[in-house]
């Protein structure tokens, strides 16, 4: 009976908000394109579909942004205005009470809008959603409503917005970005992304378009925008701590009531009650609380399960206390997925300096991880739901945990964030800010408030969101330039504080609790010597490793000793080619050998050219530096087993320092590109992954050997790792076992065994002479080390090797006599086929660094993997699987279709 009187004491109080009707929200998608003076495009270009940018809708006319020189020779799209058009009729029920938004989620970037022939409003940040009342504007049916964006040239308005600085006297460097490719100037003249402008490793494709939705919002007194919902926890709730933000452009306060629904947490709705909200502020705060017997955690990818709530928000607003009247769209929805995680940064004081690590749930996490760039150098390309799932199950699949989003870059996609819950990768969010100063203007200062905040209300809720740090390498730069800048320095520095430690920082407490701290942050820069060493003058040394976090790029010497001891490397990486079907593929049909040559050497934007490249290749590898254009596949093979090499060797380095919170993170510059280029990425731009993103399958992997050579005592230093989490902090005993093989022996010749143990969250170390693993009278330069770790049911769960010198110093390798064969499963009677090869690859002695590539021109450009590439051989026999991913037809291959590579035929 007690239930039945509460479901209708529930009832009554809901019922109301299932009255009223919900707000209406239109998307404009059919526009058309032209020219603002009709020169280019006389008759308007239709077009398809928003998000829309000028380059992608004249594509089919004028071609790829992204082919051979276009960078360069379509540049004057983006010196020219542009107006997108469209018309749309009123909808018939606007009534007396009804309020009209037309909202633009994304402009790109400085626009003015026109409704109906009337200046609606001016738009220059490409992060700021801009809504307008335009119910007083809107004529009836049978007339049309016209509505143009007119879009000024952002390299015009930068170079003008430029000179207005220069002729007060005032400088905000740099001018234009270190590239020796062919960039443009004056990035930090607009709200725009920053790498647009193009840089050492980008194209500059200085964009415009609507790069976001266009929508039409019929409603009666306001719109739930976002959500925040903060998690924090005691001995026994959970507590969801929720803020609904709600806009509204009355002038006068209103009436609100809020419902919750998640059957997974609570059995009955979670009801806030009429609330008067002020319009001024139209905010609603309220805490629900759950038994934490109900809750399953949220955790990063490799320590548990992550967990998402699907949670429902719906708003009722109305103008009278009484509530809403039947026919008022009064209702706004907001669904959300809620993972229950506490993280925060720990930065105790240790007798180096300060500690920086993560600490999830409680428990202490080395984060292994990734800097992600936008999906395309187009924004409007840059959300696509394939693309970028591809490229964030790809860093869950080699085992990351963190994904950093870089300043030059985007605030991401929902689509983006969304993945980032689903596969466990905590996301370091960066604001779109980066290594340059920023005008102090009050309408840019203004804009950029309320670009914090629209994105931290947008992104607070996800579990996946770690920290914000409201710039990338201003301090730094700031700090390395001082003398450079002369007179200029202070008044550069101040406007920095002013604008990222006076503005920015302090906008970003909206999604802050004063009683607890949903995640650490916001940090102010990267690098940076972290958050509480922050004081209110700039850092002496940001990259100090005593604290904080550093960016590394020892380029040229990618030894262990090239690294200092750093507490968290939020950048690192080294330089590769993509492989030769990614260039072919850009080329098209009519590729030769010096086409492909001029087109690598077109796109290599580094300042120093392939010097970096050459001396990171010549420091391991046999490499002739004179004449690569003679030997472009060589050039790409060698350059990318030197990037995997040093990256996997980094990586090794920083995960050995892991005991007593020494290093407790290494983001790898960069996973993805948004063209074919020289690039630090590990994945190229149409989605093939280069050898190190193989070889991050392994060398991330938990438990993990690591093996490093110390010179000085000639030992080698083992590691094994165990980065996981159990309840119970089990102990997991192993057998550790090393074998010596000679270059010229498929066999090994000697064998150490050693039993461990490790538990949750361990690492053992060992510490072994070099002339202990030595066959009779070889030297180093003839061995090397096979290293395995066995459970007790006698499986192999980690695996490495030990290369005792540089590999263009090894003796003995002998030509392996390579054979390949292709065997396919059977990939069905009809469709969906199911593509999956069998590769038999035989030797007859080690083969070094395999390197794979499928080369039929039929089926080159759909996304394939294999099981294993760049890999060492010291089996008789070892079985690759190669997966396309098609099911549209049965493929069929030879060996011909595959390329082979190893590093003995360019040594033998």
């Amino acid at each position: 009976m007690l239930k039945i009187i509460i479901f209708r004491v529930i009832l009554l109080i809901i019922l109301p908000l299932l009255q009223a009707k919900k707000v209406q929200v239109i998307e404009l998608t059919k526009w058309s394109l032209r020219d603002s003076d009709s020169v280019i495009a006389a008759q308007p270009i239709d077009v398809a579909k928003i998000p829309s940018g000028v380059y992608t809708e004249l594509a089919k006319t004028s071609g790829d942004l992204l082919g051979p020189n276009n960078d360069v020779a379509l540049r004057w799209i983006a010196n020219k205005t542009w107006i997108y058009s469209t018309s749309f009729d009123m909808a018939d029920e606007l009534g007396h009470d009804s309020l009209v938004n037309l909202t633009f989620h994304g402009i790109d970037t400085v626009a003015k809008i026109w409704l109906n022939g009337n200046l609606l409003g001016e738009t220059d940040n490409m992060f700021v959603r801009y809504s307008y009342v335009v119910g007083h504007l809107l004529q009836a049916s049978p007339k049309h409503n016209v509505l143009e964006i007119e879009i000024i040239s952002p390299l015009m308005e930068a170079n003008a917005r430029a000179k207005q600085l220069e002729e007060k006297g005032i400088g905000a460097p740099p001018s234009c970005p270190q590239s020796s490719g062919d960039v443009e100037c004056h990035r930090n003249m607009l709200r725009k992304m920053q790498m647009s402008f193009g840089g050492d490793w980008n194209p500059a494709a200085l964009s415009s378009g609507l790069w976001k939705p266009v929508t039409i919002e019929y409603y009666t007194v306001a719109v739930l925008r976002e959500v925040d919902v903060a998690i924090n926890r005691n001995d026994t709730h959970w507590t969801m701590d929720c803020r609904a933000f709600i806009n509204t452009p009355d002038s006068e306060s209103f009436y609100a009531q809020l419902v919750v629904y998640a059957s997974d947490l609570f059995n009955e709705p979670f009801v806030v009650q009429q609330k008067k909200l002020s319009y001024t502020s139209p905010n609603m705060e309220f805490q629900i609380h759950i038994p934490k017997e109900k809750v399953k955690l949220w955790w990063p990818n490799g320590y548990g399960a992550q967990k998402l709530y699907p949670v429902s928000f719906n708003l009722k607003s109305y103008r009278s206390e009484d509530g809403p009247s039947l026919s008022s769209r009064t209702d706004s929805q907001k669904l959300l997925n809620i993972g229950f995680r506490t993280i925060d940064l720990v930065e105790d004081e240790d007798e180096i300096g300060r500690t920086f690590y993560f600490r999830v749930n409680g428990h202490p996490i080395f984060m292994k991880g990734v800097n992600f760039v936008p999906a395309h150098t187009l924004p409007e390309l840059s959300a696509d739901a394939e693309a970028l799932q591809h490229l964030l199950k790809s860093a869950q699949e080699a085992n990351m945990n963190m994904i950093r989003v870089w300043g030059g870059g985007l605030y991401e996609s929902d689509t983006f964030y969304s993945l980032a819950d689903s596969y466990g990768l905590l996301v370091w969010q960066d604001m779109a800010f980066t290594k340059a100063t920023y005008p102090v203007t009050d309408e840019l200062m203004n804009s950029m408030r309320i670009e914090a905040a629209q994105n931290a209300q947008r992104l607070a809720h996800h579990a996946s969101l770690a920290m914000i740090v409201t710039n990338n390498e201003i301090e730094l730069y700031l700090v390395k330039n001082r003398s450079d800048f002369g007179s200029e320095a202070m008044r550069l520095e101040d406007e920095y504080k002013l604008l990222f430690r006076g503005i920015l920082a302090p906008e970003l407490n909206i999604i802050s609790r004063n009683d607890f701290k949903p995640r650490p942050g916001p940090m102010v820069s990267t690098p940076s010597m972290g958050i509480v060493e922050s004081g209110k003058e700039l850092a002496k040394d940001p990259q100090s490793p005593h604290c904080g976090d550093v960016h590394l790029y020892e380029d040229e010497t990618p030894s262990q000793n090239a690294y200092p001891e750093a507490r968290f490397i939020s950048e690192f990486g080294f330089i590769s080619l993509p492989m030769r079907s990614s260039w072919l593929r850009v080329l098209g049909q009519n590729a030769t050998e010096d086409k492909l040559a001029a087109l690598i050497r077109q796109r290599q934007h580094h300042p120093r050219g392939f010097i970096p490249l050459f001396r990171q290749i010549a420091y391991e590898l046999p490499f002739n530096l004179q004449n690569w254009e003679e030997n472009i596949d060589e050039f790409i093979y060698f350059s990318q087993v030197s990037q995997a090499m040093a990256t996997k060797k980094a990586v090794e380095l920083f995960r050995s320092r892991r005991d007593n919170y020494l290093t407790m993170g290494a983001l790898i510059w960069q996973l993805n590109d948004v063209w074919v280029a020289p690039s630090w990425s590990s994945i190229d731009f149409y989605g093939n992954y280069k050898l190190v993103h193989v070889w991050a399958k392994e060398f991330l992997a938990s438990p993990s050997i690591i093996a490093l050579y110390h010179e000085l005592s000639n030992h080698i230093n083992i590691t094994i790792t165990r980065e996981d989490f159990r309840e119970d902090r089990d102990t997991i005993f192993y057998n550790l076992f090393i074998n010596t093989y000679l270059w010229n022996d498929i066999y090994p010749k000697t064998a150490i065994a050693r039993a461990i143990g490790l538990g949750s969250n361990a690492l053992d170390k060992l510490n072994i002479p070099l002339e202990s693993v030595l066959y009779e009278k070889t030297t180093k330069e003839e061995i090397f080390l096979e290293i395995l770790l066995k459970d007790q049911q006698e499986n192999i769960v980690a695996h490495n090797y030990f290369y005792p010198v540089p590999i263009k110093n090894i003796v003995g390798l002998r030509n392996p006599e390579l054979q390949l064969e292709v065997l396919r499963s059977d990939c069905g009677t009809g469709k969906p086929y199911v593509n999956s090869f069998s590769l038999r690859i035989t030797v007859k002695y080690p083969a070094l660094f395999i390197f794979l590539e499928l080369n039929n021109p039929n089926y080159v450009e759909m996304r394939h993997s294999f099981s294993m590439n760049g890999f060492t051989q010291t089996v008789p026999r070892q079985n690759v699987q190669l997966e396309i991913d098609t099911d549209s037809e049965c493929i069929e291959l030879n060996p011909d279709d595959i390329s082979v590579k190893t590093m003995n035929q360019y040594m033998v």
